[in-house]
């Protein structure tokens, strides 16, 4: 008991980033649950997903598809030209990866300002990233399908997991800028 007890007192930071992280990662996963029970609930689709399509819509339109359609439906978004649309599900739009962006902040900084400023800034490097990705896939899909399996399997799995690596390597001159030691 007494290694145990020793054991928790040197690794007192990592215990305390561990909790924030799990009490900030479980409640936000629960309050985003309870807003998708909601939004199902009233019938209507997601606001993040509603948001995310209609971006990848724009940015697919300036890269060249010029008959790009867009349309929402409960199931979720359709962004493309006819017969090569791409269905945006809620679990394309990101958030649960902004999410787990948001508890490893809370977890290293705590519960301030500099954190849910952080948090904010993380969502929209996150969607950002994300509009890139959706409406890079919908282009690839509507000029040529060679490629447009590898990049939905490989590439763009990696592009929206290195918005949270870089936010993690910026997160250090964030905190610089924010006035944080």
């Amino acid at each position: 008991m007494n290694a145990l007890l020793q054991w928790a007192a040197n690794n007192r930071p990592f215990l305390f980033f561990i909790g924030r992280f799990l009490i900030t990662f479980f409640g936000l996963s629960a309050i985003y649950a309870v807003y998708l029970m909601y939004v199902e609930k009233e019938g209507d689709l997601d606001m993040v997903t509603y948001w995310v399509s209609r971006g990848s819509h724009e940015l697919a339109r300036a890269m060249g598809v010029a008959d790009c359609e867009w349309s929402c439906f409960l199931d979720g978004c359709y962004v493309g030209r006819p017969g090569r649309m791409v269905n945006i599900l809620e679990g394309c739009n990101g958030l649960k990866l902004a999410i787990v962006y948001a508890a490893y902040v809370i977890g290293i900084g705590g519960w301030n300002w500099r954190s849910l400023l952080q948090m904010a800034v993380g969502l929209i490097v996150v969607q950002f990233f994300n509009v890139i990705r959706i409406g890079s896939l919908i282009a690839l899909r509507d000029h040529g399908g060679d490629g447009y399996f590898f990049f939905l399997k490989y590439v763009f799995g990696v592009w929206i997991y290195g918005s949270v690596i870089v936010l993690w390597l910026l997160k250090p001159r964030i905190d610089r800028w924010l006035g944080k030691k």
